[in-house]
Formats: structure tokens, sequence, C-alpha cells
């Protein structure tokens, strides 16, 4: 929707970002979901820049006596843990459609009817790993199975069908004011998908969020890039306009930008992470928020349409005593910080296992948080709102797949550009 930005996680990082995140354990996470991906280039949304850069850690071995987390084939020959799930009861009827990606582009409608493949691109052997919002279209694309130098092919969506645009990226950025393919090496290269000039930024820069205010971005600096910071940037050359914050960005939205502090560790690091919202107008913190004692965010922050609430994934502070994966990382919960009133909510009935992601978006209204996950041989679409006792089922969604499908609100009327 053109009121409503989706930047589908963090985008996908260059290469020079995981060298020098290797020291941090947080990096060693997101790493494993850029592995399991680049098997098949999956796109932002299933993959993250480090929120910290802490000291490395160990990873810690099973537990005597633990079980293996379960898992299931996926696209590609990957495996896929799955998620636990308690549902609430009822059927989730959510007043919206709903764009997903996956096996094709389709449309969730708001009865959870799926839609059969959206017209113009392939429907077998690619998988659709990105969608974003920009003004007056959005913008997909999908990559193929088993090649690892074939590159995602951009697409237009116009008027219920995706049109090609001949051009490749390495991830796909969104916003109100212009939407942007991305690619990395030897230097970032954003070219705009609605007209514009295109942009180079020579330095190790990773962009976060196009807003009305400029380009919100990670920058890493000499001599190892541990010191991380955010910065807003101008939109027509890339020149830095302001820097933000000392930390890194969990995404943007309106006139807010959300920042994990420098006291934000890997997962199973003691200590309390601190994230502040920052004006973008005037580059000055609005709030600050202590999460609980022992956990960080592991993915990309999504908002909603006014930018009062954002959703990510929040680590657990404990392993899981039952069930353990290669890296013994802990599971993580779907939070939803409250940027006005500065309380936390946790999303019940809904434990994603390590080293796995969800794909996120607020629907409209802002009331409904919704949500993918992937069963291997589908995928799940899910909703959720405060007070309910987990999340709801709205539809099951086509497999085979790796990650989580991205999804994205509809516009309410077509749109024509």
């Amino acid at each position: 929707m053109s009121d409503t930005v989706e930047f589908g996680g963090w985008p996908r990082p260059p290469r020079w970002v995981w060298a020098l995140a290797g020291a941090a354990a947080v990096a060693v996470l997101a790493s494993v979901v850029v592995a399991r991906s680049e098997a098949y280039h999956t796109a932002a949304s299933s993959q993250s820049t480090s929120p910290a850069t802490a000291p490395a850690r160990a990873l810690r071995p099973p537990r005597a006596g633990s079980a293996r987390w379960p898992s299931a084939a996926g696209a590609c020959g990957l495996p896929v843990y799955l998620p636990q799930i308690h549902l609430a009861r009822h059927h989730a009827h959510v007043p919206v459609r709903v764009l997903v990606g996956g096996t094709a582009l389709r449309q969730v409608t708001a009865g959870g009817a799926v839609s059969g493949p959206l017209p113009g691109l392939p429907d077998h052997g690619r998988l659709v790993t990105a969608l974003v919002a920009g003004p007056g279209a959005d913008y997909t694309f999908d990559v193929p199975c088993g090649s690892s130098s074939a590159s995602p092919r951009v697409y237009r969506i116009v008027a219920g069908s995706a049109r090609p645009l001949g051009i490749t990226a390495d991830t796909l950025l969104g916003g109100p004011r212009q939407a942007w393919a991305v690619t990395y090496l030897p230097r970032t290269v954003l070219t705009p998908l609605n007209g514009g000039r295109t942009v180079t930024i020579t330095s190790k820069i990773t962009p976060v969020a196009d807003t009305a205010a400029g380009l919100v971005a990670v920058a890493y600096h000499p001599p190892s890039g541990r010191r991380v910071t955010v910065e807003l940037l101008d939109p027509n050359t890339g020149a830095m306009l302001r820097r933000l914050a000392e930390g890194a960005s969990l995404g943007a939205a309106g006139h807010i930008a959300l920042v994990t502090m420098p006291d934000c560790g890997a997962p199973l690091t003691p200590g309390t992470c601190t994230l502040e919202s920052i004006d973008l107008t005037t580059g000055r913190p609005t709030a600050t928020f202590k999460l609980p004692a022992g956990r960080v965010p592991v993915s990309g922050a999504v908002f909603s349409p006014d930018s009062t609430q954002a959703a990510f994934q929040l680590a657990r502070a404990r392993l899981d005593s039952r069930l353990t994966t290669e890296l013994g990382l802990p599971p993580s919960d779907v939070a939803v910080l409250h940027l006005d009133k500065g309380n936390l909510d946790l999303v019940p009935g809904l434990k994603l296992p390590p080293e796995t992601q969800a794909g996120l978006a607020f629907d409209a209204t802002g009331h409904w948080l919704l949500a993918t996950v992937s069963e291997g041989n589908r995928g799940e679409l899910l909703a959720w709102r405060q007070g309910m006792p987990g999340p709801a089922l709205v539809t099951s969604l086509p497999g085979p797949l790796a990650d989580p499908p991205p999804l994205l609100p509809a516009p309410s009327s077509p749109r024509n550009g």
C-alpha cells in the first residue's frame, strides 16, 4: 500500500559485511540464514545485518539428552526447522488483501482464499523471495534453485500482473518516496525503479530504508569495521546528511528510525539491550527502550502504517532445554514494540527455531500483525492482534519452501503506473 512501508526485513548485505561481522555471535546467527539462503540467492526478507557488534562467543554444544529440533524437507533441497505454533481457536478474518511470494506471486483475499499465480513471473523453477512497496507500484524479484551465479530478476507489479524490468539486484528497498534495486561489490549501487538517478556509494554502507527524510543506512568504519553507525543519506547523491547514532538500525518508517545501541550483545549474552527511536528530521532520540534482560533483536523491524508500532524477532535469553540445532543458539519470539507508549508485547503461541526468520507485516489498520512461516512443504499465513492467546491461521500457502514467503499488504485500488 502506498501508506504502508514494508521493508521485508534487513536488506541483503554485501560479502564484506559478513567478513566484518564475523567476530560477532549475532552475525553468526545471521550468516547461517545467509548460508542456507544463498543456495538459491534468497532476498532481503530472509537475511540480516548484525544489530550489534559484540565480542565473539563460542557456540554451545547440544545439551545431553536433548533432541534435534524438528525439521522437514523444503525447496531447493534445503531442510527447514519447523516453528512451534499454538493457534487461537477462531479463524482470523483480516479485512485486507495481501500479496505473498514463495512458489509464485499470489494474492490472499480477506476470506483466506489464495489466488493462482499472478501472470508475468515464471510458474516453476524459481522462488519469489522479495516484495516491497514503492510510490504507485509494488516490486518483486524471483530467484532460481540450484544456481550459484544467476541473479534475482526484478519485476514491477502493475494492475495484478508482474512486468520484468530487465535489471537484476542483490536486494530491493521500498519506501514512500522511491523503490530501489540495490547491488553490492565492488561498491553499493542503488538504481531507482520508478525513474531517477542511479546512486553509487563507495564507502562500506548497507542501505536499510527509504524515507521522506532520506535514505537510512548502516555504515561500517575501518580499520576492522567493528564501529557501526546509523546515517541519513541524501537519496540523490549518497552523501551523508546526518549521523544518527552509534549502533545499528533495525529499520525506519515515517520520520522514525529504530536503532540498537552498542550495549546490545550477542544472543545468550548477559545484560540489557537498549533501543532508541530517532526523529529523522532532527536527528535526536525521541524515546529509549530497555529490552528484557538477555534478549536481543535477531531480525529487522517492520512498522505499522502510523509508525507507532515496530515488530521484529527477539531471541530468548536461554537455550531450549529440549531441542537443539547445530549452532546451539536460542529460539526467538515475535515482539511488538509500541513506540508511543514504550510497552513490549510478545506474540504468544509462536516460537521460531534458531536461525529461522518469519515474514512480518502490519495490515493497513495497524491492528493486525501478519506473519508467514515455512513448514517445508507449505507455508502458513498467520494473524495476531493484542489480547489474542495465540496467532490465528488465515490460510496455508503452496510449497515447497525454504524460507517464509515475503508478504505485502495489497493496495486498496489497482495501481496503473
